[in-house]
């Protein structure tokens, strides 16, 4: 049976790496960021992928994150050839990741861009910008993901910065979270402010309208260009000309029908169209980075004054330098802007006639952005931390010396040390201190709001109630999935778990070689599997071998060392008996440790095997394939019905695993 097996095994890979060698075509690995302009990112961009594939002759693989490092680093390292990132995360790219700009979208009514802006609740007291930059430290505000363009960049630039403010400081509390997860922490009041996006809100106003009518602006940016879609720098003139082609030309190429179909793709994106781009598409951003840094340096407490003027200085040739940049692309734009103004006053001689007035005088303006104020800034009072040590440290000597006190044993019982009745008193008056210490910096003051808030998280579980199962076959696919990354990363981590167990162990391995094996393994299981899948999709790129390796190095760390300490309580007599034979160390591994270990041990792989299945869910959060990135996406995009499926497929994809796991440990056991 086990012949057959593997011959079959080995029938099957072959097969499968012919069939990968006779697939010649080239190819492109297309990396989305799961932004708030979708509620399935891969889902909406599969048939614009289908039609690049079909029409480019390429073979297009499209992965997908819900963070704009995980693009990033996947580009970084080769895993993926074109992508669309955001301004911000775009300029990163292209210091970071050998990546330049070919093209950038439109919208479908033709605006070339976006507007950053503040919200809060519609019953808020704060009535425009100056009021929430009283900073008293009362204001509790949610900023964007720091790689975010509108969420973080553009209000640094434009509000703070500028005004030498530090939100750390002139805030209660500052937050980083999406775009959705601010906007209802402000609905709900748990924020006071937060920034957003007009994409955002208006796509918004077509989903959830409800949410909307708890919320006002308060503050709206400049125009923000729209995305950038980036390729690698390396791929071959001939690579390059054909993906522009296709992007520059779709949804307005071929007959109606064609021209139909794409542009229907085109509106599920909530877009119009891409035009041509370079890396100047950055100099804005480029803009903002430096007015940024220029009024930090400037307002900067903790700089040497000579150290001040050196880093000003800097920034202001790196202005200068970039103004130059600036106005080519300027001239370049107007000469084009100018054209076709003429072009319109000629063909329409009874129309507007000022066209190239305007555009004339809008390029000869020079109006640069002010300093601004220096905020008067109300610094709050410190925390009062030692204050808090001091009454925990009180408190626990209180309790410390009740505890000495009341412990003494009744006349006639037996006699306690009174050593050991300090040693237990210091513990749990050490450990009431420590609470009463960390009531405060952890916030349990608010458990109250549990009650208080009800209503909230009601209506927020009431979403959840119309379950929506239109796409219950795709979340189907993809619980498979992430089970098959339990089970492969569980099956990788007994692999090496084996090993670490034997010489981790103090009654096998010398100390020499037992505490570095020990490290070893208090490493794997220190670092979270996100962190991990975040560094093997640098490697492998998006998907969910990533996340196999995640789960495998994390697991390896935490059944190591209980495949060690069970190896530890072992029976002493078989190895005695082994060892009385004349046997070496490894026979005596082989016929009487393993024996002995193998049912524990298999235990412990299959409730890792449980543990992983959970772990693995959450693995798709930054790309690493699974359910994980489905019910994240779902979430942010308020589709609470399609949350409430993929949430009952997790749960009976764990109670199954966990019935199949004890029933197989029983056996074993």
């Amino acid at each position: 049976m086990m012949t057959r097996f593997l011959t079959a095994l080995v029938a099957l890979v072959t097969f499968a790496g012919l069939a990968a060698a006779q697939d010649e075509r080239e190819t492109i690995v297309f990396g989305v960021v799961a932004t708030e302009q979708s509620e399935n990112v891969l889902h909406l961009w599969e048939p614009f992928v289908e039609d690049m594939a079909r029409d480019t002759g390429f073979n297009v693989e499209l992965r997908s994150a819900t963070d704009y490092a995980g693009v990033i680093e996947a580009m970084r390292a080769d895993q993926v050839q074109v992508a669309w990132l955001t301004n911000a995360s775009g300029l990163e790219a292209s210091r970071r990741a050998n990546a330049e700009v070919f093209a950038k979208f439109i919208y479908p009514d033709g605006q070339l861009g976006y507007r950053s802006i503040i919200i809060v609740p519609e019953d808020s007291p704060m009535q425009d910008i100056e009021d929430l930059l009283v900073c008293d430290g009362t204001v509790n505000f949610g900023l964007g993901d720091p790689l975010s363009t509108s969420g973080t960049l553009v209000p640094q630039a434009y509000i703070f910065a500028d005004r030498g403010i530090d939100p750390q400081t002139c805030f209660n509390q500052v937050t980083s979270a999406s775009h959705e997860q601010n906007l209802l922490a402000v609905a709900n009041g748990q924020l006071d402010a937060a920034t957003n996006n007009t994409t955002n809100i208006d796509r918004l106003e077509r989903a959830r309208p409800d949410v909307l009518e708890r919320v006002r602006t308060i503050w709206r940016s400049p125009l923000i260009q729209t995305d950038p879609i980036m390729w690698r720098t390396d791929l071959s003139p001939e690579t390059k000309a054909t993906i522009q082609e296709f992007f520059l030309t779709y949804g307005w190429r071929g007959d109606a029908e064609q021209r139909a179909h794409e542009q229907a793709v085109l509106r599920e994106l909530e877009m119009g169209g891409f035009l041509p781009a370079t890396n100047e598409h950055f100099l804005p951003i480029m803009r903002l980075e430096l007015t940024r840094d220029l009024a930090e340096a400037r307002s900067d407490p903790d700089l040497d004054e000579a150290v001040r003027a050196e880093r000003i200085a800097a920034i202001e040739a790196e202005m200068a330098e970039l103004s130059e940049r600036e106005h080519l692309v300027a001239a370049r734009d107007l000469s084009a802007d100018i054209a076709m103004a003429r072009r319109e006053m000629v063909a329409n001689p009874d129309g507007p006639q000022d066209q190239v007035t305007n555009l004339v005088t809008t390029y000869l303006q020079d109006s640069p952005r002010p300093e601004g104020r220096a905020a008067q800034i109300n610094r709050r009072p410190e925390t009062g931390q030692i204050g808090r040590m001091m009454i925990g440290l009180i408190v626990g000597l209180i309790v410390a010396i009740g505890l000495f006190v009341t412990s003494k044993p009744p006349k006639y019982s037996p006699a306690r040390m009174p050593s050991d009745r300090i040693i237990d008193a210091a513990i749990w008056g050490g450990l009431v201190g420590l609470l009463v210490w960390s009531f405060w910096p952890a916030e349990v003051f608010k458990l109250p709001l549990l009650a208080e808030n009800a209503d909230r998280m009601g209506e927020y579980v009431a979403g959840f109630a119309r379950p929506d199962f239109s796409e219950a076959g795709n979340y189907l696919r993809q619980i498979v999935v992430t089970v098959q990354i339990a089970l492969w990363g569980t099956f990788f981590a007994v692999i090496l778990a084996i090993p670490l167990g034997l010489l981790g162990a103090s009654n096998i391995a010398p100390f020499w070689i037992r505490r570095p094996v020990r490290w070893v393994m208090d490493g794997l299981r220190a670092i979270n599997e996100l962190v991990v899948a975040a560094v093997f999709v640098a490697a492998v790129g998006l998907g969910p071998f990533a996340g196999v390796l995640a789960l495998a190095f994390h697991t390896a760390g935490v059944l190591g060392k209980l495949f060690s300490e069970a190896v530890e309580a072992i029976e002493e007599g078989p190895v005695e008996g082994v060892r009385a034979t004349g046997a070496g160390p490894l026979n005596e591994v082989t016929w009487a440790v393993i024996p002995q270990v193998i049912p524990l041990w298999a235990s412990y792989a299959l409730y890792r095997f449980e543990s992983n299945t959970r772990s693995a869910t959450i693995l798709g959060l930054i790309g690493a394939g699974g359910i994980g990135q489905v019910l994240y996406e779902n979430i942010r995009s308020f589709e609470y019905g399609k949350t409430a499926v993929v949430i009952g497929m997790i749960i009976i994809a764990v109670t199954l695993v966990d019935m199949m796991s004890q029933v197989l440990r029983k056996r074993l056991m």
